[in-house]
């Protein structure tokens, strides 16, 4: 990739960072990743390592978006939707360890995707922060450590992270590690369906994420089970849960097969009316998870402005994450209906119609009017 493809795709991760989370930052970070970002325009950039120590500055915040988006595993139920970041070892369990590592190769696993490295049937939930955040990415990353001898692996991969105890890391093409879970659990069901026609498969190919973790801050939280499992995955479960003194979560395949598979999906799709303010409010609160349902509103984003549509046509929702407004907008409405969140204390939003503040019963009215008569309309055109 050319260095400018490269920075383009770091500012357009860090800009929907800012688009989506913006509220776990203060004001100084958000400034800090702004200025970073403009002097970057200002900079010639001259090698692979220096794009990536520019882009290190930013993976502290994607970190904190995976902690808080990641499922304590005291809260799993089985059946409930759940993100779970796994190692999964390659020796027998009465041998792992993380003593001698230089890095955890791990997994995201979602309800949706449940792939993991070599059709391992069973793994260690893993913590993820600020601390121990080394790389992500959607394929195989085939990471390895810097050898003593020379700089071979400086020559022939690419710089991608530094770990505790100072031992640089590198992989066989450059990773953008400024992903966000959401992303990374798109990213494999999206393969999945390529490669295996379905989401949660067990038999074909198998599709896994790589988030690489230092050995050194990383937390064992508990075992994950894959059921169906054999006698030997079983039993090496139970051995890694009694080495790190661990709960052992066992999570049915099948069950998550019938519930999240695309013939059930297409049965189970969520519809929302976008001619009702509850709904309309509801979808402003929730539009994050939103997106990652299959559902009949179609999500895209224009600058600050996350545009919301559904499959009726008769209009559709813009909202701006920079102002914190929505705008309603209807077909053959020469009006704008606006919500204001920006000071939203226990649901308090401001109504407006064009320039006037209403109340939310006279914006509900004038709402589901001007929606029905362009319901009317639209009626009869095929």
């Amino acid at each position: 990739m050319e260095y400018q493809d490269i920075l383009k795709e770091i500012n357009e991760s860090v800009n929907n960072l800012l688009k989506q989370y913006k509220q776990l930052f203060t004001k100084e970070e958000v400034l800090f990743m702004k200025k970073l970002q403009f002097q970057a325009k200002k900079h010639n950039f001259t090698s692979y390592e220096e794009i990536k120590n520019y882009e290190i500055h930013f993976r502290p915040f994607f970190a904190r978006v995976w902690a808080l988006e990641l499922t304590d595993p005291n809260d799993f139920k089985v059946g409930n939707n759940f993100k779970f970041v796994i190692t999964c070892p390659t020796v027998a369990a009465s041998k792992f360890s993380l003593d001698n590592k230089h890095f955890v190769s791990a997994s995201l696993i979602t309800e949706k995707h449940l792939g993991t490295f070599n059709k391992i049937n069973y793994g260690l939930i893993c913590n993820v922060d600020e601390n121990n955040l080394m790389s992500i990415s959607a394929d195989d990353s085939n990471t390895i450590c810097e050898s003593s001898s020379d700089d071979f692996h400086s020559k022939k991969y690419f710089y991608t992270a530094t770990t505790q105890s100072g031992r640089k890391l590198y992989n066989k093409k450059y990773i953008n590690s400024l992903k966000l879970p959401n992303q990374i659990g798109l990213e494999m069901v999206k393969k999945n369906i390529v490669e295996n026609g379905d989401f949660i498969v067990q038999k074909n190919k198998q599709v896994y994420s790589d988030i690489t973790l230092d050995p050194h801050s990383t937390k064992f939280l508990g075992v994950v089970l894959f059921e169906p499992y054999t006698q030997h995955d079983y039993e090496e479960a139970h051995v890694l849960a009694e080495k790190f003194n661990l709960k052992i979560y066992s999570i049915p395949t099948d069950l998550y097969h019938d519930k999240i598979s695309i013939a059930h999906v297409v049965k189970e799709q969520h519809i929302y009316n976008i001619s009702d303010l509850n709904t309309i409010e509801y979808i402003l609160k929730h539009y994050t998870d939103l997106m990652q349902e299959y559902s009949n509103l179609m999500f895209n984003y224009i600058g600050d402005s996350i545009i919301i549509k559904d499959s009726n046509g008769i209009g559709k929702l813009s909202i701006n994450t920079s102002l914190q407004d929505m705008i309603i907008i209807i077909n053959d409405d020469t009006r704008y209906f606006k919500i204001d969140f920006s000071k939203n204390l226990d649901n308090n939003y401001f109504y407006q119609i064009d320039s006037d503040l209403v109340d939310r019963k006279t914006f509900e009215t004038e709402l589901k009017s001007s929606m029905k008569d362009n319901i009317e309309e639209n009626k009869y055109i095929k």
